[in-house]
C-alpha cells in the first residue's frame, strides 16, 4: 500500500538545525525525530516547521533569535528547491497535494515574543509565516500561556489586534499553549477556524496542555482542527506510551465530535518521550494502517492529512 498523504501540524526541528552541528536535514540521522529522508518514508507531504525561541533568549533577544531561525529555515528551502516547497497560499497547497517529488514546509511561530506590533507581524508574513502559536507556556505581550495559572489573564490589547490582523492576512491562529482565559478571548474574536496544532484531550489525560471538552467544541464549531501530540506526558501522563494511547485520544475526539476535526501534531523534536511504535516521522504509516483498520480508509485519510488541508484552505491567502 502506498503511504497515505500526511500533514504534520507541528515539529521543533528548527531547534536541531540551529543547535546540533552534527545534524543534517537532508540526510537520515540517528538522532532526533525528523529529517527529509524520514519525512519521505513517512508519506509526509506537508510539514509545519515551528520557530521556537529558547527561554534564555526571552524577552529581549527573541526578535533577533527568531530572525536567525527564519533565515536558517529559508536557507534549507533555497538549498534544495527541487525537493522542498514553501507553502504560503491555497494555490501552493493544491500543488503540493498533487506532487510526488516535493515536500511542502509551512512556517510557524511557537510563541509570539517577536511580534511587537502590527508592522512586525506583517514583516513575518512577508517572510512566509502562516501559523502562530500566540504563547508558549509563559506570558508574553500578546497573552497568558497555560503556565500562568495564578493570574487569570487572557489576550492583551495588542494580542487582540494581532489576532484580528492574522485573520485578515491569512495567518492561522494556534491556540495550543494558551491559558484558558486566553483561549476563550481568542475564540470570541477569531473569524477563521481555530487551530490547536499540538494538543490532546484533557478528558483522556488531564495534563494542563490538553483541551477540555468545551474548548474542543469551540474549535470544532469554528471549523478548526486539533493536531494529536505524541508526547507521552500528554498521552497518558507518564514517560512510557504506545500507539494505543494515541488511538484513545483520537477515539475520544471522533466519538464526540466526528472525523473532520482531528489531525496530526506530533511535536517531534520538541518532546522527549514518544509512543514506542512512533519513534520518528518515518513511522506515520504504522498509525495510518491502524486508523484504516479502525475507521476505514476514507476517515483515516482525513485524519492523516486531508483535515489539515481543508482547514488551511480556509485560512491561507489565495495566492
Amino acid at each position: 500500500m502506498e503511504a497515505v498523504f500526511t500533514v504534520d501540524g507541528h515539529c521543533d526541528t528548527m531547534l536541531r538545525v540551529m543547535n546540533d552541528p552534527d545534524y543534517n536535514f537532508f540526510s537520515e540521522n540517528k538522532k532526533g525525530h525528523l529529517d527529509l529522508p524520514r519525512l519521505q518514508k513517512g508519506g509526509v507531504g506537508l510539514q509545519v516547521m515551528a520557530l521556537f525561541v529558547e527561554s534564555k533568549f526571552k524577552p529581549f533577544q527573541a526578535l533577533p533569535r527568531t530572525l536567525e531561525m527564519a533565515g536558517a529555515f529559508h536557507r534549507l528551502i533555497d538549498s534544495k528547491p527541487e525537493k522542498l516547497s514553501l507553502i504560503t497560499s491555497r494555490e501552493k497547497l493544491k500543488k503540493i497535494r498533487k506532487s510526488r517529488d516535493e515536500t511542502g514546509l509551512l512556517l510557524a511561530l511557537e510563541g509570539g515574543e517577536a511580534i511587537c506590533s502590527l508592522e512586525s507581524l506583517y514583516s513575518f508574513f512577508k517572510l512566509g509565516l502562516r501559523l502562530v502559536t500566540l504563547t508558549w507556556n509563559q506570558r508574553n505581550q500578546l497573552a497568558d500561556g497555560v503556565g500562568e495559572t495564578c493570574t487569570g489573564g487572557g489576550l492583551t490589547r495588542l494580542g487582540r489586534e494581532i489576532v484580528v490582523e492574522m485573520n485578515q492576512l491569512g495567518i492561522g491562529v494556534d491556540v495550543s499553549h494558551l491559558s484558558e482565559k486566553s483561549f476563550w478571548d481568542v475564540a470570541q474574536i477569531c473569524e477563521n477556524p481555530l487551530i490547536a496544532s499540538h494538543s490532546n484531550a484533557f478528558s483522556v489525560c488531564n495534563h494542563p496542555r490538553n483541551l477540555k471538552d468545551d474548548q474542543i467544541t469551540a474549535i470544532v464549531e469554528s471549523g478548526g482542527i486539533i493536531g494529536i501530540n505524541f508526547s507521552s506526558y500528554f498521552l497518558n501522563g507518564t514517560k512510557g506510551s504506545s500507539i494505543e494511547d494515541v488511538l484513545k485520544h483520537i477515539d475520544y475526539l471522533v466519538r464526540g465530535w466526528g472525523f473532520d476535526c482531528v489531525g496530526m501534531g506530533s511535536d517531534f523534536d520538541g518532546i522527549g518521550f514518544t509512543p514506542v511504535e512512533l519513534k520518528d516521522v518515518a513511522q506515520f504509516p504504522v498509525l495510518a494502517r491502524e486508523l484504516i483498520t479502525r475507521y476505514g480508509e476514507t476517515n483515516a485519510v482525513k485524519i492523516m492529512g486531508e483535515n489539515w488541508l481543508m482547514v488551511l484552505d480556509k485560512v491561507l491567502p489565495s495566492s
